[in-house]
């Protein structure tokens, strides 16, 4: 029996010197990489208080989707982290914060990062949906950062936005979000 490719070319599949048939899967995240699509936004280190969002970023892009691919915090405090999303028509404007510029996870591409981030903010509106609480379970001689892989569930369409807020003060917090571009 021969299997051809199922695209109507003839070509055959190809299989291992075991007879295994050979496929070759990569990631969503890994061919958003490729493409130049996928972005880090992060966080320098600093002191929150509470209430304060750790990091927001916005999808300011009218054509693609950002997908949130993983989210990462550390505090050196016991305390829970409200992530929220919620679409917002209007731009950031730091009273506070600073804004936090995404990087480009693919070093040969100069694709720039249609969102807005802000991090260390006090004055962002209203809270969007909480659609997770993270809890942070720090002790001085036992720390640990929290890392969430979020399995590309979250999806931001245009002004779409994703926050994560602190419940309790910090003296010292570190925050990132990974995401990519998709078309819409």
């Amino acid at each position: 029996m021969i299997i051809t490719d199922g695209k109507g070319s003839g070509s055959k599949v190809a299989v291992s010197k075991e007879n295994d048939l050979s496929v070759v899967t990569m990631s969503a995240i890994s061919k958003a990489t490729q493409r130049g699509d996928a972005f880090s936004w992060n966080t320098v280190s600093y002191d929150i208080i509470t209430a304060d969002t750790l990091l927001t970023v916005r999808n300011t892009s009218a054509k693609r989707l950002l997908v949130i691919h993983r989210l990462y915090m550390y505090t050196d405090v016991i305390g829970t982290y409200d992530v929220h999303i919620q679409t917002v028509s209007t731009a950031f404007t730091t009273t506070h914060g600073a804004v936090v510029t995404g990087v480009n996870l693919n070093t040969s591409s100069a694709k720039v990062a249609d969102a807005g981030a802000i991090s260390d903010e006090e004055a962002i509106a209203a809270q969007g949906t909480v659609i997770l609480t993270l809890a942070s379970n720090e002790l001085a001689t036992d720390q640990f950062a929290i890392d969430f892989p979020t399995n590309d569930a979250i999806v931001l369409g245009t002004n779409g936005r994703i926050a994560i807020d602190a419940t309790a003060a910090a003296a010292v917090c570190e925050c990132t979000v990974i995401g990519y571009f998709i078309d819409a």
